[in-house]
C-alpha cells in the first residue's frame, strides 16, 4: 500500500510525511531510530503478517510490547490492518489481561517475547526490532490485500475500571480518531521536526494522541523507558538530552516537574507545549514558577473520558500573572460540544450546575458487550436526534465568559494521579473474599500529589492478626488489579459510617486520620 493511496483517515497526514520526508526521523528510542520509510515499511510488515495469520478487517489484535519503537511501529500497523488494537499492559496482572483478550475476543497478539510468555496459549507475533516474527499457529499463507477500514470501523478498544467489578471496553471509531488527530494537529502550536515525548502508557488512549499528529505534523516520537518516566530527575535530564518540545502528562507529574525545575531555561529544556488532562489543574507557586523560567512554554488543559477522548481544551495565558489558581476546561473541539445538561439532557441557564454532555465527532460507539451500560451512558442529542451523546458524569458550568468549569464526578469514579478508577471495582474484588464482610474505598488527600486510595474493611470475624488479614487481601488484589488501583492503606472498623440517609458516609472515612495496618501498592 503506498503512502499517496491510503484512505484510512488517521493515518493520511502520516502518508503524506512517509512521501514528502521519507527520510526524516519518525521514531526514536535509546536502543534504535527509525525515519518515515522505516516506519512505513515496518508498519506495513505488521499489517501483512497478522493477515497472514487470519485477521481480518474487524478482528481483534492484543498489543503486548515494552515501550519501544516497535509498539509505534505495530500501533500505525494495526490502523493499517485495519483490524482493532487491543493494548495490553504490559504491567497488568496476567488474569486481567486474560479477562480483557476473552472478553475482547483476542486470539492473536503483537508482543515482545518476554511479556508473551508470561500469558501462553495465544498465537503471537514477536518483534524485536527487525520485525521478526514466531507464530505459533498453522504455517500462515501468503499475505493478501488489505482493504482499508471505513470511518464507522473501530480502531481500537481500552479497558477502564467498571462499578461492577467487571473492567469496561471502551470502543472508538476510526472517524472518532481521525477527528482527534486533525484537531490536535491544527490547535498544536508544534510542527515538522518537534519532538513529543511517548509517555502515557500503551493501554491509555493518550498515546494515539502523543503518535499520530506528531507523526502527521512530520516531528519525531521520542519514546522513554519506566525508569525516566517515573522519576521526575530523569525525566527532565531526557527532555534536555532528546530536546522534547511537546509533553503530554498527568497533573500529578507537572507538579512533580515543577519541584525540580530549578534549572530549566528554554535553552536546555526547549519545551513549547506541555498538554495534560485526568485531574482538575491546581497553578501552584511551584507550576508557576516553573513556567516562568520557561517563557516559551504553554499550558494546555484539556478535559474529556476514555470514551470520547479530548472533549474540550484551554490554552492557558502566556503570561503567568493571568493564571486563575483552578483554570477552566475552555471549549469544545472541533466537530464537537459540550454542554451543561439537566438530567434529561437539556441545557441548564449558563452559571448553573450540570452534568456535563458531549456531543459530536468526539463519541465513540459505546462499550463492548455491554448493551444496557452503553444505553445508559451513550444516548442521542436530544437537540438532534441524528447526533451522538456521551453522558460523562462529570457536572460542570459555564462561567460568565463563556468557557466550561470543570465540577468533579457524580458517582465514585475518580480520578487518582491521572487514573481513571471505579471504586467499585476495587470494592467488589475485596467483597468477593469470603473473610470480608464489607469493603469500602475512599479517596483520600485534597492535592493531586497527595490523592490516594485507602480501604476500610468491616471482616466477617474478627481476625487474630488484624495486619496480617489486610497485608493478604492487598497482596490479592495486586494480582488481580493494575498496581494504581491497589490502596495505600488499610483498616479494620468495626462499622462503617452512615449518612442520614442511611448511605456510607465516605467523605467522613475520608476525612479520618488513619493510620495504617497495611500497605499496598501505588502507580
Amino acid at each position: 500500500m503506498s503512502p499517496a493511496a491510503i484512505t484510512v483517515p488517521a493515518l493520511r497526514a502520516v502518508a503524506e510525511r512517509v512521501r514528502l520526508t521519507p527520510h526524516v526521523e519518525a521514531v526514536r528510542s535509546v536502543h534504535e531510530s527509525i525515519d518515515y520509510h522505516a516506519l512505513w515499511e515496518r508498519s506495513a510488515q505488521v499489517a501483512a503478517r497478522v493477515a497472514q495469520l487470519g485477521a481480518v478487517p474487524g478482528t481483534a489484535v492484543g498489543v503486548h510490547l515494552e515501550r519501544s519503537v516497535d509498539l509505534v511501529v505495530t500501533l500505525v500497523g494495526l490502523l493499517r490492518s485495519g483490524c482493532v488494537a487491543v493494548p495490553l499492559d504490559v504491567g497488568y496482572p496476567p488474569e486481567r489481561l486474560r479477562f480483557m483478550c476473552d472478553d475482547a475476543g483476542v486470539d492473536l497478539i503483537v508482543g515482545h517475547q518476554g511479556p508473551l510468555d508470561r500469558l501462553g496459549g495465544f498465537t503471537t507475533v514477536v518483534t524485536d526490532g527487525q520485525v521478526r516474527y514466531a507464530a505459533a499457529a498453522a504455517a500462515a499463507g501468503p499475505a493478501r490485500a488489505v482493504p482499508d477500514p471505513t470511518g464507522d470501523d473501530i480502531a481500537y478498544i481500552v479497558y477502564t475500571s467498571g462499578s461492577t467489578g467487571r473492567p469496561k471496553g471502551v470502543r472508538y471509531g476510526h472517524h472518532n480518531l481521525a477527528n482527534l488527530v486533525a484537531w490536535q494537529a491544527e490547535a498544536s502550536e508544534c510542527g515538522p521536526g518537534d519532538r513529543t515525548l511517548q509517555f502515557a502508557p500503551a493501554s491509555f488512549d493518550v498515546i494515539y494522541q502523543e503518535v499520530l499528529p506528531t507523526l502527521g505534523e512530520g516531528g519525531t516520537v521520542v519514546c522513554c523507558d519506566e525508569d525516566d518516566r517515573l522519576d521526575p530527575q530523569l525525566l527532565w535530564d531526557l527532555i534536555e538530552r532528546e530536546r522534547i518540545n511537546r509533553l503530554f502528562v498527568p497533573f500529578v507529574m507537572i507538579q512533580s516537574l515543577a519541584l525540580f525545575a530549578a534549572e530549566a531555561t528554554p535553552q536546555t529544556h526547549p519545551l513549547r507545549e506541555i498538554l495534560t488532562s485526568g485531574e482538575q489543574v491546581q497553578c501552584t507557586a511551584a507550576i508557576r514558577a516553573m513556567f516562568t523560567r520557561l517563557p516559551d512554554c504553554r499550558l494546555v488543559n484539556q478535559w474529556g473520558t476514555t470514551e470520547t477522548h479530548v472533549a474540550t481544551w484551554y490554552r492557558l495565558p502566556a503570561d503567568v500573572a493571568d493564571w486563575v489558581d483552578l483554570p477552566s476546561i475552555g471549549r469544545p473541539i472541533t466537530g464537537t460540544d459540550v454542554r451543561v445538561c439537566d438530567p434529561t439532557g437539556r441545557p441548564v441557564p449558563d452559571g448553573e450546575v450540570g452534568e456535563l454532555w458531549i456531543t459530536g465527532a468526539a463519541v465513540g460507539p459505546g462499550y463492548l458487550n455491554l448493551p444496557e451500560r452503553t444505553a445508559r451512558s451513550y444516548r442521542t442529542d436530544p437537540l438532534d436526534a441524528a447526533v451522538p451523546a456521551y453522558r460523562s458524569g462529570d457536572l460542570g458550568r459555564v462561567t460568565p465568559d463563556g468557557l466550561l468549569e470543570f465540577l468533579g464526578r457524580q458517582d465514585t469514579q475518580v480520578k487518582v494521579r491521572g487514573f481513571r478508577i471505579e471504586l467499585g471495582e476495587i470494592e467488589s474484588v475485596l467483597a468477593a473474599d469470603p473473610s470480608v464482610g464489607q469493603a469500602v474505598v475512599v479517596v483520600a488527600g485534597s492535592a493531586a500529589e497527595e490523592r490516594n486510595l485507602r480501604v476500610f474493611l468491616v471482616p466477617k470475624s474478627v481476625p487474630e492478626d488484624a495486619s496480617a488479614w489486610t497485608a493478604g487481601l492487598l497482596t490479592a488484589l495486586r494480582d488481580r488489579l493494575p498496581a494504581y488501583m491497589v490502596p495505600v492503606r488499610a483498616e479494620v472498623v468495626e462499622s462503617l459510617p452512615r449518612t442520614p440517609s442511611g448511605k456510607v458516609d465516605r467523605l467522613a472515612l475520608a476525612a479520618r486520620d488513619t493510620k495504617p495496618t497495611a500497605r499496598g501498592g501505588t502507580a
